[in-house]
Order: C-alpha cells, then sequence, then structure tokens
C-alpha cells in the first residue's frame, strides 16, 4: 500500500483556501499511486482556531468545506483529513476528528481521545473521544488516531492507561490493525523530533505495525510546526521522514522500503532553531496580511540576530533596519549595525533622538519637581527606550509595516526590558531563546553563510542599553553564563512537572532569579507574543500571577 502524507501549511480559519491546497495536494498524490492520503490535525481549519470555534458559520463552514472535498476527490483514493465537526454527545462542542472522504461522500472515522492542556488551549472546545476509529483501505486495517502527543517524554497516549484502566491504543491494537495512521499537529520545540521518533519507533516494533505520522508544517501564532512527517515499517525501523520546515506530498511505499525519502534532521540545535524562527517570521507576517517588517537596530547580538532571521525569512528588500544613537550610543555599535546591514543587503535610517530626549526633560521638568529623585531611579534611561519605541511605532504606520521585537529569554524572564519602549512590537522573534542561545545561533548562523555576516565586533562587545555612560548588563544583571543555566533550571522543572524545590541553603543567585522571575510576570503579560521553540516558554503553559509576592515564613 501506497499511503500519501501530505504535510501542509495551512491558514487557520482560512477553510476556503486551505481545501484549495488539500484538493491540489490530494490529486498530486493520487498521480503518483497513492492508495490513501492523510492530512495533519485540523488541516482543515488550521491550528489554534481558539474561539472561532464558537462561530456558528465557522463550524457551518466546516461542514461545507468537507463537502467541497468531497466533491473535488470524488473520483480519487480515499483522503482522511483532520476537521471539527459535531460533538456526538454535546451539541455544545465539536469534535477534533479524522474524516474519510471517499466517493462524494464524508463521514468521521475517529475522534481525539485525549485533551491535552498546556499549549492546546483548544482543548476547552472539543469533546473527548472514547475509542479511536478504524478503517478498510485496499485489504489493510487501518487504526485512525488524532495527535496524541508523540514528543514529550511520558506521551501519555502511547506509553500508559487511563486511571480507570481504559487504554484506547491497547484497543485498537487487539480489533487487529495492519497500521496506524496518527494526525498530527506537534509544534516544534528544541529536542522534540528526537523524542517523536523514539517513542514512534518503539510503539511500530511493540506491536508490529507500520506506523505513518503526518505532522503539520508552518507557523501559527506564537508556535511553529517543523513537519519532519515519520513513517515506520512493524520493526520500528524508519521507513520516511518529511522535509523540516516546509511543504511536502511524501507518498510512502509500505512494501518496498528503497523507493522512500528520508529526509535529513537538522545538523544540530541551533541549524533547527535557526529553521523554525525563520519560518516563524516568514509565516506570522504573511499570514497577517503584512509584506515587510521594521527592525531597531542597536549594535547588539539580539537586533542582529533578530535582522538576519527577518532578512533570510522575508528577503532583504522587505526588513528595514531603524538607528537610534543617544548620546551614550558608541561609534562603535552604529559602525557594527551598518555593517550588519550592508552585509545582509537591508536599507537603514539613522533617527538621533538627543534632541527628543532634551524635549522630554524640558516637559517633564514641572511633573517631576513634584516627586523626589531616588537611589537607582531608572526615569530618564526608560524615556530613551520609550522614545525609540515610538519613533518605530510612527515609522512602522507610515511604512505599513510590522515591528520586530528584538528582547531574548533571559531579559524578559528578569524583566529588564521597558513597557512600552524596548518591549515594543508585533512579534518577539527571539523572545523564548536565552542570551547564551542567541550567541550561539548568531555564531551558527556565520558559519552557516560562511562569511562574516554579524560583524565580529557584536560577539566581542560586553552586552549593553547604552543608555548612560560605561553602562554594561552586568550593572544590573548576573553574567549570562551564570544567569541561563539557573533561568533553564527553573523552567526546565515546570516542563517536567516536578517541584521547582529550592533548597535551604540555595545560592543567593539562585534565589534572586526565581525572586525576579516571579516578580516580572506583568510585564511578560504586556510583551509581544514570542515564539516557541523551548520546552516552557513564557506562554500559557507558565503561570505565575501578576500581583503576588513569594515571602514563605522561616521553619515549617
Amino acid at each position: 500500500m501506497k499511503i500519501a502524507m501530505l504535510q501542509c501549511n495551512v491558514v487557520t480559519g482560512d477553510v476556503a483556501g486551505n481545501v484549495e491546497r488539500i484538493v491540489a495536494a490530494a490529486c498530486d498524490a493520487a498521480a503518483r499511486g497513492a492508495d490513501l492520503c492523510v492530512t495533519p490535525e485540523l488541516a482543515l481549519c488550521g491550528a489554534g482556531p481558539g474561539s472561532f470555534l464558537r462561530a456558528d458559520d465557522f463550524a457551518q463552514g466546516c461542514r461545507a468545506g468537507l463537502d467541497r472535498l468531497a466533491e473535488a476527490l470524488r473520483d480519487g483514493p480515499p483522503l482522511l483529513v483532520g476537521a471539527p465537526v459535531a460533538s456526538s454527545y454535546d451539541e455544545k462542542l465539536l469534535s477534533n476528528a479524522g474524516v474519510l472522504v471517499h466517493k462524494g461522500q464524508w463521514q468521521p472515522v475517529s475522534r481525539k481521545v485525549y485533551q491535552s492542556s498546556g499549549q492546546d488551549v483548544e482543548s476547552r472546545y472539543f469533546d473527548r473521544g472514547v475509542t479511536c476509529g478504524l478503517i478498510s483501505v485496499g485489504g489493510w486495517r487501518v487504526g485512525v488516531v488524532l495527535c496524541e502527543d508523540s514528543s514529550t517524554e511520558d506521551g501519555a497516549f502511547w506509553k500508559i492507561q487511563y486511571a480507570s484502566g481504559h487504554s484506547p491504543l491497547m484497543e485498537l491494537i487487539q480489533r487487529g490493525v495492519d497500521a496506524i495512521v496518527h494526525l498530527a499537529a506537534a509544534p516544534f520545540s528544541i529536542g522534540s523530533q528526537g523524542m517523536a521518533e523514539r517513542l514512534l519507533s518503539h510503539v511500530a516494533a511493540r506491536h508490529h505495525i507500520h506506523l505513518f505520522s503526518v505532522n503539520l508544517t508552518g507557523g501559527y501564532d506564537n508556535r511553529i510546526f517543523s513537519g519532519q512527517s515519520l513513517a515506520f515499517d512493524p520493526t520500528g525501523q524508519l521507513l520516511a521522514r518529511g522535509k523540516a520546515f516546509d511543504e511536502e506530498v511524501l507518498v510512502v511505499d509500505a512494501a518496498v522500503a528503497e523507493n522512500n525519502l528520508i529526509h535529513p534532521l537538522a545538523s544540530c540545535i541551533e541549524e533547527a532553531v535557526w529553521r523554525a524562527l525563520t519560518l516563524g517570521v516568514r509565516d506570522f507576517v504573511r499570514k497577517c496580511g503584512g509584506e515587510r517588517v521594521i527592525v531597531g537596530l542597536s549594535g547588539g547580538m539580539d537586533s542582529a540576530l533578530v535582522c538576519s532571521v527577518a532578512a533570510e525569512a522575508l528577503g532583504p528588500e522587505n526588513v528595514f533596519g531603524v538607528l537610534m544613537p543617544s548620546p551614550y550610543s558608541s561609534k562603535g555599535s552604529v559602525d557594527d549595525s551598518l555593517t550588519l546591514a550592508e552585509n545582509l543587503g537591508i536599507k537603514t535610517v539613522t533617527l538621533p533622538i538627543e534632541p527628543l530626549m532634551d524635549a522630554y526633560r524640558q516637559s517633564l521638568a514641572p511633573g517631576l519637581d513634584i516627586f523626589p529623585p531616588y537611589d537607582g531611579e531608572l526615569t530618564f534611561e526608560n524615556i530613551q527606550a520609550r522614545i525609540r519605541g515610538s519613533l518605530l511605532a510612527a515609522l512602522a504606520n507610515r511604512a505599513r509595516a510590522l515591528i520586530l521585537n528584538t528582547g531574548n529569554k533571559s531579559e524578559s524572564g528578569m524583566g529588564y526590558c521597558t513597557l512600552y519602549g524596548d518591549a515594543v512590537g508585533a512579534l518577539a522573534v527571539i523572545g523564548d531563546l536565552t542570551k547564551t542561545e542567541v550567541y550561539a545561533v548568531g555564531r551558527w548562523y556565520n558559519q552557516y553563510r560562511q562569511q562574516e555576516i554579524i560583524p565580529t565586533a557584536i560577539f566581542d562587545k560586553a552586552p549593553s542599553a547604552e543608555l548612560r555612560p560605561g553602562q554594561k548588563d552586568e550593572d544590573s544583571l548576573p553574567p549570562y553564563d551564570r544567569l541561563d543555566p539557573v533561568l533553564e533550571g527553573l523552567l526546565a522543572s515546570s516542563a517536567l512537572g516536578e517541584k521547582d524545590s529550592l533548597p535551604a541553603d540555595a545560592d543567593e543567585l539562585s534565589r534572586d532569579v526565581r525572586r525576579r522571575l516571579f516578580t516580572s510576570e506583568f510585564k511578560r503579560r504586556q510583551s509581544p507574543p514570542a515564539l516557541f521553540v523551548s520546552r516552557v516558554p513564557f506562554g500559557p503553559g507558565w503561570s505565575v500571577p501578576m500581583a503576588g509576592r513569594y515571602r514563605m515564613p522561616k521553619g515549617g
């Protein structure tokens, strides 16, 4: 049997357009002799539909889309498509379903059993299936599984039973299947592809079945899907792997292994992250209806990497760099920004902000006179950042462009940013990368391009916001090589469902990082959405109160 894995990049909510994409892919697969075509989960409506699912005409549109698929593919091979359909037992909910489209008809054949939490906020709109469906194709009995998570350590659906002892996977196996098709929409995160391959290979070998996992590709708000659909034979041997971060119609011959494609994995973590960020930026801008972006260039590593990603994603002609030097900006920072822009082939404009700083001082003087100054005051440092944010916003209006934010996860975690200043932007491109990771991806990028696109001077200089003479990030933060491991450790404990258990004798650095992490939540809630690439981004899976004070009594 030949199964076509339709690795789609659809647009959330664009059911009409998605139908056209699926029909084109299915026709391509039919011409190549496919016996069955399979899309990812929710391919009809796109990933993360959220409150779209509450709209009456959305559900009606999905039904009309299925009608259109059935008519267009009447003479083709059967298609399994991921789509929301009416719940079988609760009129207020929908089912996250696998729908069989064949011979001009369509019918749901399987519903998602587990509704995961964390990033999967749609679970509140869907009912819970009881069992997985089974279809017959070309003499094969094929089980249909809807996006049960295969990219985490536990992989609950694939490994364990419900507390009641109910195991939908084992029930499916006991009914006698030759293969399982897995309609997936598994977001990319560092290490997730390797975990998915190990787990699914083990499942195929343990139950001696073929297993086909069809994954979504594309950027969907914060989330990025890498594609890399997978096929395994009954020994757990990898038969095929789809392209990474790209669309593909991958036709897999279950009988002749050498006929199949196994696209390579990324050579390293930095390459995978780079490709994820590039796809995330491209799809965010284009799916929002935009073409151009604006990036504030400071001469530092963060803005250099964001600008490089944007130029790769959108083309240098669609990226505009803005230099906004103050009296404290070094000549090196300005020169490094201009060199970077020249290397990338992007246009720039320089807008000195000293006149605006003077104007703010004069305008604010009467108001500030009624408040006494205090040690450590940052009023005029923050004004510099807010002036820059306002200039970027004004240029974005005129250019009809989106602002790409340049903040990183280390700064966001510690609250080392200025609301309505350097926190402005439509998208935080590197908002889920620590400063250490930003440097690592930047080094990889220069090696990948085999030339010094990001100037060496940017790597060598000490990180600084240059908001006062001689300022360095280390004046306000621990050195990043000490800060980042502590921050990642605290977040990793949350990712693994473990307690954040700092020992009583924990060093002062660890305690200070946790304190600042907790007290900075009100800033993070007002920051631009970040592209998620880590196991624990600052998003739905991270929950800290904005108005709180973590302070425990001694003893107890």
